[in-house]
């Protein structure tokens, strides 16, 4: 006579998930949602905690271009204005999208900006565009201030110096070509003391070698990198790790950060399953930190997503509007209060990012899970007899689930729980062979959340 089989039933139900989309959209599978995860202290819990939201801090006219502190003061591009602590200084081009900003030293410290149309010097005075007849007449978007001279590089990949501690002033003489592959340059940023030229599918990598003439770049001999940008817009930089939208001579698509000047790819295959597919001819992105994590977001608008990575969990999200959308944020920047503001691509605002605010402009936002599609590894029938909720307690604040067992088609009618009970439990939920389960927190309060102890029986065939 066989012996009865025993089965591990999991006794609690984690808040946690990671994109498994099984194609290029974001219909099906796991995925987390304007939400971010932490891992507990014990290493094997996660906590889920809703992002955080936007107060409207100051508001202008036109669409966001880019936002930048330097020396203390925010600096930001609406429109076709660059205005100073909210107080304009005078017109820029508005042609080509979102501005990059670095600065330099020496007597009359520069903010320098550009939108690789046009590039402009403010020295506390005055605004003027650059003129000088060395200075390229378009050029990609960043730049990299090293050792005194600011750098620019053209889409045939010449990287062009400024004079020392002027980039007002260019010399002809000071130019070289990123040329170990025969690819167009895309963007150009830096890493601790180089120079890094992002080119079509490489990236290049240079040193200041102290040529009394011509350019004073070296090559980083061994550095090279076979991977290249998709889009200037894309690239980040936070703790001086830079990140971009990648891809190479196979057309693949990726997301890469180059940290020591190492190259990782940290995009998984459900992520790069998205980005695929996906339109790069607008693109925006950002970087910051939040509550002890650093957070790199890249929105592709034409495609209507948003992803975030968390650098210190290895995880990613996606966020949206309070529709569903992509999140309309086209750069971050800071105050010298460790404050962060968010820019938005189109209504003219600047937002204050709030842990304590859980609306995005008096709107509220929904922070969710989907899990993965789950049957324990055994092909039965399972009976859920009650569902325990663990979270913090806070008043007005409900978490709502739904699920669906024919493969994400198709979803029950929402239940709540009311978080501020001692136990949040919902009882007679079914019985499924394999259930995907559908958390919701659309409350205009605080949530974290843990995890769901539950009572999961077995059934017969």
């Amino acid at each position: 006579m066989p012996q009865a089989q025993t089965v591990q039933i999991p006794k609690r139900l984690p808040m946690v998930a990671a994109p498994e989309n099984r194609d290029e959209t974001t219909a099906k599978d796991a995925r987390i949602i304007n939400s971010y995860i932490e891992r507990a202290p014990d290493g094997q819990q996660y906590w889920w905690y809703r992002r955080p939201g936007l107060l409207t801090n100051l508001t202008q006219s036109g669409d966001g271009y880019g936002s930048y502190n330097w020396k203390g003061d925010i600096y930001e591009v609406f429109g076709t204005t660059l205005y100073k602590n909210g107080t304009s200084l005078g017109t820029v081009d508005g042609t080509a999208g979102v501005y990059q900003f670095t600065s330099c030293l020496g007597s009359t410290p520069r903010l320098v900006l550009g939108n690789g149309v046009k590039g402009y010097t403010y020295d506390g005075t005055t605004l003027a565009q650059i003129t000088d007849s060395n200075f390229p007449t378009t050029f990609v978007k960043g730049w990299a201030f090293l050792d005194g001279t600011v750098y620019v590089m053209d889409s045939g990949a010449h990287i062009y110096g400024s004079d020392l501690n002027d980039p007002t002033t260019w010399n002809a003489l000071n130019v070289l070509i990123a040329q170990i592959e025969p690819d167009a340059g895309v963007a150009l940023t830096k890493q601790l003391v180089y120079v890094v030229a992002l080119k079509q599918w490489t990236t290049e990598i240079f040193y200041d070698a102290g040529n009394a003439t011509g350019s004073p770049l070296g090559t980083v001999q061994g550095a090279k990198v076979n991977w290249g940008c998709l889009s200037a817009d894309g690239v980040q930089s936070i703790d001086d790790i830079i990140f971009w939208p990648a891809t190479n001579r196979a057309s693949a698509a990726a997301v890469f950060k180059l940290e020591n000047l190492k190259a990782t790819r940290v995009s998984t295959k459900p992520i790069e399953r998205l980005l695929d597919n996906a339109d790069y001819s607008n693109v925006r992105s950002w970087a910051f930190k939040h509550d002890g994590h650093r957070l790199y977001g890249l929105t592709l608008v034409n495609t209507n997503l948003t992803l975030v990575y968390d650098l210190d969990e290895d995880r990613w999200a996606q966020w949206t509007d309070v529709n569903g959308n992509y999140w309309p944020i086209a750069s971050m920047t800071y105050t010298n209060a460790l404050a962060h503001y968010a820019q938005h691509m189109t209504n003219g605002k600047r937002y204050a990012v709030e842990s304590t605010v859980y609306t995005d402009d008096g709107a509220i936002f929904s922070a969710e899970i989907y899990t993965p599609l789950m049957d324990f590894g055994i092909d039965r029938k399972k009976y859920v007899n009650f569902l325990h909720l663990e979270g913090d307690k806070v008043p007005g604040s409900t978490i709502q689930v739904r699920v669906s067992d024919d493969d994400y088609q198709t979803w029950t009618n929402w239940r709540s729980f009311n978080m501020n009970q001692r136990r949040p439990t919902l009882t007679n939920l079914g019985t499924f062979y394999r259930r995907a389960w559908h958390f919701r927190h659309q409350s205009n309060t605080w949530m974290r959340a843990r995890a769901g102890d539950w009572q999961v029986d077995l059934g017969t065939l």
